[in-house]
Formats: C-alpha cells, sequence, structure tokens
C-alpha cells in the first residue's frame, strides 16, 4: 500500500533527468552572457568614440593636420569635460576603465580621420 509519497528510484530518476538539462542549458546561458558584455564592451567603445569626435569638433585647432598624424585625449579629459559619462565601465572587467585610456584620431587622408581607442594594460 502506498502512502502518496515518491519512491527512491522515482526521486533519482527527476535528479538524474534535471542534471541532463542543467549540462545543457548552462553552457548556453554561458554562452550568452559573454556575448552579452562582447556587445556591450562594443557599445561602450563606440561611446568612448563618440566622445573624441564630440571633443575634437569643438577643438579643431587639436586635430592632426598632416596625413599620418595623431593627436590622443585621456579618457579622464573627456570624463572631465563632460564628454562622456563619469562611471563608464568596461563590462569585460566590471571595473572602470583605465586612466590611461586614450581616445586618438589620425589624419588618414585629406579630409578623412580614424578614431581609435587604445586601452592601457
Amino acid at each position: 500500500m502506498r502512502n502518496g509519497g515518491f519512491t527512491l528510484a522515482e526521486l533519482l530518476g527527476v535528479i538524474a533527468i534535471l542534471g541532463v538539462i542543467a549540462l545543457i542549458t548552462v553552457p548556453a546561458i554561458n554562452r550568452s552572457l559573454d556575448s552579452g558584455r562582447e556587445d556591450l564592451y562594443e557599445t561602450q567603445i563606440e561611446q568612448i568614440k563618440k566622445g573624441g569626435e564630440d571633443y575634437y569638433t569643438q577643438h579643431l585647432e587639436e586635430m592632426p593636420s598632416n596625413v599620418g598624424d595623431r593627436a590622443c585625449q585621456s579618457l579622464e579629459s573627456l570624463k572631465s569635460n563632460g564628454y562622456l559619462p563619469v562611471d563608464i565601465k568596461n563590462p569585460k572587467t566590471n571595473e572602470d576603465f583605465s586612466q590611461l585610456t586614450q581616445v586618438c584620431v589620425e589624419k588618414v587622408g585629406e579630409t578623412e580621420f580614424v578614431y581609435s581607442v587604445e586601452e592601457a594594460q
């Protein structure tokens, strides 16, 4: 006669099924989280580049004048002058970007400029 409870075999079967489901889903969730962090990182880098573009738009005298010349501004300078949010973080490390990180602009053509973010290691 059964009392309405589960047998040990039934409980072990359920635990085994849940274990298999966990083995399948946990790596997929981790990949999804990593992908999200990478996407957020790229978005942050684009935001930093945009802050550099805004800075150099208002400080044309600091733009490189000859092809191949570069000019750089530190991330801290852009933050303190209001071109970037003060609390911008690197989503890969969940820490602030290094104070040594720079936004650089290089003149690559007569009227063409390329912006880059150079992170300190």
